[in-house]
């Protein structure tokens, strides 16, 4: 493929941990400013192109999508996207999600912890434990992070709900806090380099303007 724009395409699993990421930060712009781009590239066949050959069922790309769909009264048709998922997530927002039943959510939200363990990438050079093979949580930062934990609570606080605390190694961790980036600080301080990359950037690509409503 040649050096153009459809190499930085990202696949469904990096785009699901980046909007899982910002979620856990109580940040849902993001996600709400791509959500019809991502939707399209789904329908499209875009999506199901950028996963790799004999690709696993995927998870965290499901779970964030269906929960900014869920907000849309939309739902996803996975398997005529031809893309294949770990029905876990999506039953997770269609049963957990917005569940007022404090017992049912904390079931559902253990599951959810005990999935990020088992597809956690511990060793980068291990052949057998790559995105491609279902471990898509491969990132360091990550590992003792329950961001989709952390994801959940800040989407249901967004439509009025609680969430239970529950008993798990990784809500033990010192990952396990709220986490809220100090973006007031950032636009204060940040290098007069980052202003000239972002007006050449949108110079290429006028629909990154948006990189200025959201930083």
């Amino acid at each position: 493929m040649t050096k153009n724009r459809e190499e930085l395409f990202l696949n469904l699993a990096e785009q699901g941990e980046i909007l899982l990421m910002d979620f856990a930060c109580n940040d849902f712009r993001i996600g709400h400013f791509c959500y019809d781009k991502i939707i399209e590239s789904i329908q499209s066949g875009k999506m199901a192109e950028s996963l790799p050959m004999y690709t696993r069922p995927q998870k965290l790309g499901v779970l964030a999508i269906e929960m900014l769909a869920s907000e849309k009264n939309q739902t996803i048709d996975w398997e005529s996207a031809g893309i294949p998922i770990d029905p876990f997530y999506q039953r997770f927002c269609q049963e957990a999600l917005y569940n007022e039943n404090h017992d049912v959510v904390a079931q559902w939200l253990i599951t959810l912890c005990d999935k990020h363990i088992e597809w956690s990438a511990l060793f980068a050079d291990n052949e057998n434990e790559q995105s491609s093979t279902g471990y898509e949580i491969d990132m360091e930062i990550l590992l003792a992070w329950p961001f989709e934990y952390q994801a959940v609570k800040n989407f249901r606080a967004r439509h009025g709900l609680t969430t239970p605390i529950i008993d798990h190694p990784l809500l033990k961790t010192p990952m396990a806090i709220d986490h809220r980036p100090d973006m007031v600080g950032w636009k204060q301080n940040r290098p007069a380099i980052y202003d000239q990359m972002i007006d050449d950037l949108i110079t290429i690509n006028p629909e990154l303007q948006v990189i200025n409503k959201l930083f």
